[in-house]
């Protein structure tokens, strides 16, 4: 491999840096090169003439996002938050796994999780009377899916039957 000199690399950049037409090609028979070799001695030279650029700052990574305290979060609002994920159609599982991603180690377990939905249903059971004794007479339409198609419901194959 044949090792040009400093003079002979700023040369080569010069010529395609000049932008005259035919300069590399006569800077590439004077060098004893390519005209690659020269268009590559450019791109080099640039690149050690750029300032350095400044490197972005790192961004935390899921595992190392900063966890909150666990007193973030007090007990009555970890139970709030739990309620409210299991009506929204979260298994207690599924609201233990968001838990553990806010809490860490302090996060509430399924079971316990399912104690607080199920005293917070008892809670509502009797409003939820109330309510459907007011709603029941204003109802003139109802259509509950197997009953309403007297069972024979066709299903597509991706729903599974009820």
């Amino acid at each position: 491999m044949i090792t040009l000199s400093l003079r002979t690399l700023v040369r080569n950049a010069a010529a395609v840096f000049s932008g005259s037409y035919g300069a590399v090609t006569r800077q590439a028979k004077a060098a004893g090169c390519s005209r690659q070799t020269v268009y590559d001695h450019a791109r080099r030279v640039e690149q050690r003439l750029q300032p350095p650029v400044p490197a972005p700052a790192p961004t935390p990574t899921p595992t190392e996002a900063p966890v909150p305290p666990p007193a973030a979060l007090d007990a009555p609002t970890r139970r709030r938050l739990a309620v409210t994920a299991f009506a929204l159609g979260l298994s207690t599982r599924q609201i233990e796994d968001l838990f553990r991603v806010i809490l860490g180690d302090d996060a509430p377990d399924h079971s316990t999780i399912g104690r607080w939905v199920k005293d917070e249903a008892e809670k509502a059971g009797p409003v939820l009377e109330a309510l459907d004794a007011a709603a029941a007479p204003r109802v003139r339409t109802l259509a509950l899916d197997e009953i309403f198609f007297g069972g024979g419901r066709p299903w597509s194959g991706s729903s599974r039957r009820a």
